[in-house]
C-alpha cells in the first residue's frame, strides 16, 4: 500500500527481539511540558523535498495526558493520526487510537492497556483483526516515543534501554527493546530558528537521530528516523 510507507515514518521499525532480551528501564527523568502544549514540523523525503506536516500535541486531563501526532501529507490526500493517553508521573500507556486516511481507504486501531496485556483491536479494508499482547512491567507505546525521549537525561554519555509496545501498527503488534544515547550538542538550523540542541541516537534495528533543545523544556528540533526528516516550524514552547 502507497500510504503503508508514509505512516510508518514515525512508527520505530525493529525485527521482533526475544521476550527475554527485552530490557524493561524506567527512562523518565522529569516532565518537561505544560499541561498544554502544540508544535508543528515540516517533514522533508530523502530528497529534501517537503512532502507534509506534522503536529504534535500534548493536553493533560487530571492525572493523564493525551500524546497526539497528526500527519497530513496532502499531495497524496493521506492523514495519520495517533493518540496516546497515558499517565501523567511515568507516561505508562493507557490507551491508543491510531487511524489512517487516505486513497486506499481506512484503517482504524484502539488498543487498550490493562494489567500486563494490551488488547489491540484493528480494522482496515482487509477486514477486522484482534491482537492480545504480553507487556513488561515498564514499558512505553512506541506512539509516546518522540514525547518520551524528551523527559530522559540530559548529559553526554547517557545510555538506556528500555520496552517498546508497537501496538497500532499496520503490521502484526510486537514488542521491543529501544536504545537511546545523548551524544553531544549540536547547533541546528529549522525553520523555527537556530537552536542549540542534544543530539540523541536511537536504536530499534534502525539507527534514528533526534535533535531537542538545550532548555528546560527539551523541545523536539529536529528528527530523522532514516526515510524522513521532521523540522520544527512552530510552537514548542
Amino acid at each position: 500500500m502507497r500510504y503503508a510507507v508514509l505512516a510508518i515514518g514515525l512508527v520505530l521499525l525493529a525485527s521482533c527481539t526475544g521476550e527475554g532480551a527485552i530490557t524493561a528501564n524506567d527512562v523518565v527523568g522529569s516532565i518537561p511540558w505544560a499541561d498544554q502544549e502544540n508544535a508543528t514540523y515540516r517533514v522533508l523525503d530523502d530528497d529534501d523535498q517537503e512532502v507534509g506536516t506534522l503536529e504534535l500535541s500534548i493536553e493533560r486531563d487530571g492525572d493523564e495526558y493525551t500524546l497526539r501526532q497528526f500527519f497530513d501529507f496532502p499531495d497524496t490526500e493521506f492523514t495519520n493520526e495517533a493518540e496516546v493517553v497515558v499517565d501523567a508521573a511515568e507516561l505508562q500507556p493507557l490507551g491508543t487510537h491510531f487511524r489512517i486516511d487516505g486513497p486506499e481507504g481506512v484503517v482504524d486501531c484502539t488498543a487498550e492497556y490493562e494489567g500486563s496485556d494490551v488488547d489491540i483491536h484493528r480494522v482496515g479494508e482487509d477486514g477486522e483483526r484482534d491482537d492480545t499482547l504480553d507487556v513488561p512491567s515498564v514499558a512505553y507505546d512506541s506512539w509516546s516515543d518522540l514525547f518520551v525521549w524528551r523527559t530522559i537525561t540530559f548529559s553526554a554519555g547517557y545510555k538506556t534501554e528500555y520496552a517498546d509496545i508497537l501496538s497500532c501498527v499496520l503490521a502484526r503488534p510486537q514488542r521491543l527493546e529501544v536504545t537511546i544515547e545523548v551524544i553531544n550538542k549540536d547547533t541546528i538550523a529549522v525553520p523555527a530558528g537556530t537552536f542549540e540542541t542534544w543530539r540523541v541516537e536511537i536504536d530499534a534495528g534502525r539507527e534514528q537521530t533526534a535533535w531537542f533543545s538545550d532548555d528546560e523544556a527539551h523541545t523536539l528540533v529536529k528528527y530523522d528516523n532514516g526515510e524522513q526528516v521532521f523540522e520544527l516550524v512552530e510552537g514548542g514552547e
